[in-house]
């Protein structure tokens, strides 16, 4: 792995809309994901007082993002979605800054657990869950394009 050239993460603003519409497009594509949000729900959930976005930049370049969406249907829990790191971008372990970052704001908001869903072919994202504490449960939402169900518990 090479060095990570400067980089920042941080909650994304409504500023960051194009930005972040811009990189969802590319993970959609990339990933072949049929299930899209429109740019209206990326900024409802950009605009989320406690969760939302989290984006990183390469020397002020978008570069990942992640989000964390609120899951009423389970107390004390939220859900992640939409870890995507630019293929220019890889190989520098930004995607586990990015969850580093969604998951010390959902501790530091209350949160006990958080969810996460993935297809199988998202083999690598699959690893760096797993290694990171992330537990196979079995389905908690109706995403079709999902196969693989997990969640960590964020308090000891």
């Amino acid at each position: 792995m090479s060095a990570l050239p400067e980089f920042i993460i941080r909650r994304a603003l409504p500023s960051d809309l194009s930005a972040l519409c811009n990189l969802l497009n590319d993970y959609y594509t990339e990933w072949d994901i049929w299930l899209r949000d429109p740019p209206e729900k990326t900024a409802a959930d950009l605009a989320h007082p406690q969760l939302g976005f989290f984006l990183a930049e390469i020397d002020g370049t978008p570069a990942g993002c992640v989000l964390l969406r609120p899951l009423p249907a389970i107390g004390l829990a939220t859900e992640c979605k939409r870890l995507y790191v630019a293929p220019e971008f890889r190989g520098h372990g930004l995607a586990a800054k990015l969850m580093d970052a969604a998951e010390t704001q959902a501790r530091h908001v209350g949160l006990d657990w958080i969810y996460l869903d993935s297809r199988s072919e998202m083999t690598t994202a699959i690893a760096l869950y797993q290694r990171r504490g992330y537990e196979e449960i079995k389905r908690f939402n109706d995403n079709a394009e999902a196969a693989i169900f997990l969640r960590k518990r964020l308090i000891e």
